[in-house]
């Protein structure tokens, strides 16, 4: 399968999802609904739901009947990144301005919460979809524990930024673990359930999800610092103004030379650092090797990943998630 039909498919599959998704909101008060589709609207590709729909493919299930799966995901999704901009002031997403900076905090908080809501409802809707009562709350616990860990993730997260001190590796992939990949553990469990796998599968796919989400996440935080601006949608450099303390940047801190190193510690979470200074971090951090050894990392755990899938039975959607699956520690965006 070559990566131009893992694209032509994930295009496809995200139109479907958008089309779905869009009928949440044409509700009134606008104010509160345009917010809320904003960065849905401004596109994305879709991943989540993509893997929701294929790892339900994977076994048993119609493509149509667990759109609502999909799309509670995509909700769940778009609240944590509406938030998640607030918090970390990124005045830009998917190349757009984030939705706080367009409608205000105030909206964007409550444009969040909708779609949290949101999430649930489009869940709750694949009961007129022939799945059983079982099935439903499966994924509604699902949803929860994503959401649960997700929160925890991001306190964490906020400890670690207010703290001196560099997390651990260790401490670093228990962050990640429950801020991102979270909510990958979530798609492979909700898809493989709606489509009938047995217990002992499902836990596989949650730890292929598991897997891919740190995978994600790592590959994520390179591109926080070395990614092409049209590529990512995001300026780079942000994550050394925001004192993003990524394992790429622990990697860099801990081999740099002396005074590299503390010049860099005065720069890193500095909000009103000039652009060289941003600069010369930037040139230092691809100047190192942890950018090299982090996406090392990634493929090791991608490889990991695929390892599971090619455990089941032979498919076209296990081809497809292979396929992202092994783009995922090389990509660009």
């Amino acid at each position: 399968m070559n990566s131009l039909s893992l694209y032509d498919e994930m295009k496809y599959f995200s139109l479907k999802v958008d089309e779905y998704v869009t009928k949440y909101f044409d509700r009134e008060p606008k104010s509160l609904y345009n917010a809320s589709k904003y960065l849905i609207l401004q596109g994305g590709k879709r991943q989540r739901p993509f893997i929701v729909i294929n790892s339900a493919l994977m076994f048993c299930s119609s493509f149509e009947k667990i759109l609502p799966a999909a799309s509670a995901i995509e909700f769940l999704h778009n609240f944590t990144l509406v938030h998640d901009d607030i918090m970390d002031n990124d005045e830009e997403r998917r190349g757009a301005p984030t939705v706080h900076v367009k409608y205000g905090v105030p909206m964007a908080i409550l444009a969040g919460d909708l779609l949290f809501a949101i999430a649930f409802y489009s869940a709750l809707k694949l009961t007129a979809n022939d799945f059983s009562p079982e099935q439903v709350l499966k994924v509604s616990d699902a949803l929860v524990n994503a959401s649960v860990e997700v929160c925890e993730g991001q306190a964490l997260d906020l400890n670690f930024a207010n703290s001196k001190e560099f997390p651990s590796k260790e401490e670093y992939y228990r962050l990640i673990s429950l801020k991102t990949s979270s909510l990958f553990k979530a798609c492979s469990v909700i898809g493989s359930t709606l489509g009938g796998a047995d217990d002992s599968s499902v836990n596989k796919m949650k730890e292929f999800g598991h897997l891919y989400g740190l995978c994600f996440q790592l590959v994520d935080d390179v591109l926080g610092v070395t990614g092409d601006r049209s590529l990512t949608g995001k300026p780079v450099g942000n994550d050394i103004r925001e004192g993003k303390k990524t394992l790429v940047m622990r990697y860099v801190l801990d081999n740099a030379p002396e005074s590299d190193r503390h010049k860099l510690l005065s720069i890193l979470g500095n909000r009103s650092a000039p652009e060289e200074e941003i600069q010369y971090a930037l040139s230092v951090v691809s100047k190192s090797k942890a950018p090299d050894i982090v996406r090392t990392e990634a493929k090791l755990l991608s490889d990991k990943a695929i390892d599971i899938l090619e455990g089941f039975r032979g498919s076209h959607a296990r081809d497809m998630l292979i396929n992202l699956t092994s783009e995922a520690s090389t990509r660009s965006k």
